[in-house]
Parts: C-alpha cells; structure tokens; sequence
C-alpha cells in the first residue's frame, strides 16, 4: 500500500455578502468537510466574518472572509481548487503551498488584518510617517467652509454645460 504524501497549504477565500451568517457557516463548514473527505486535516480556522473589499468584486463592495491551515493530499489539491472555483457563493479565493514557500504551520501566527494593529504597513525610516495636521477651526467652520467650496464647485459646472 502506497503512503499518501500530505502537504501544508492556506487558503483565503471571500464569500459574497448577500448570503445570511448561517449560509455562510454552511459553506465554511462545507469545505472543511472536502479537506476532510478527501484525506485532509484543518490546522487552523479563521473567520474574520463580513469585512469591506480592497476593491469590488463582481459589483460586491463586501464579502465574508475566512482562511484555513490544512494539509491535503498533494494529489487531490486541483480536484479541491476545482470544486471551490464551482462554488457560485465564493467570489474569490486564493491556495498558497506552504511547502513550495519553505514555511512551516506553526511558524504562522494568527492575524487579523483588518483589526491588527501590527499588520499595518510600517514606514520605513527613510520616509517617517507623515504627521496628522491639527486643525485650529472647530468642525462647523471646517464643515461650513467644505459646502461653500462644493457650492463653488457645482455653480461652475452648472455655468460650462
């Protein structure tokens, strides 16, 4: 009997956001159960729940997004990358080989992107990050000023058609 080689992968994907919570449990559920199935093992979840997008997708501004840890038959990954691309609830996604990347799974730490603060891009020490500027007008003048300017703005356009 043949021993069966199992690689490390991570997968991201994004579920469309007009789908209910449950809907989407389902469907997480749905492919851990493929891994499962096909001789796979989940190392790690991460459901970061429903998140604005980079940029739309199919006219979606948001999506649900998780990520798995898994190891999976090395054999069986385009037989699973073929059933997620089927799946007309999943907008998106993206299948890393840990193994091709020389990363093992428990040298990834878990991370939220979206609410971490270490994960945001640092300034490299060449170009500081630029300061905020402090405002000395209170938000009334400030919003005031702003509808004036838009006020401006809309009458020369009325003015050139």
């Amino acid at each position: 009997m043949t021993e069966i080689q199992l690689s490390n992968y991570e997968i991201t994907f994004i579920v469309r956001p007009d789908i209910q919570e449950l809907e989407v449990d389902k469907l997480v559920t749905s492919i851990q159960n493929s891994i499962a199935t096909r001789g796979g093992q989940i190392l790690t979840a991460n459901n970061w729940g429903k998140q604005r997008l980079a940029y739309p997708i199919n006219k979606h501004e948001f999506g649900y997004y998780s990520t798995f840890v898994f190891t999976h038959p090395k054999a069986k990954i385009a037989d699973f990358e073929n059933e997620i691309k089927l799946m007309p609830e999943v907008i998106r996604h993206l299948i890393i080989s840990l193994d091709k990347e020389g990363i093992r799974p428990n040298q990834l730490r878990k991370l939220n992107p979206f609410q971490d603060k270490d994960y945001a891009p640092r300034p490299t020490p060449t170009s500081p990050a630029p300061e905020a500027k402090k405002s000395d007008k209170d938000e009334a003048t400030r919003m005031k000023e702003l509808d004036e300017k838009l006020e401006g703005l809309l009458g020369e356009e009325e003015q050139e058609s």
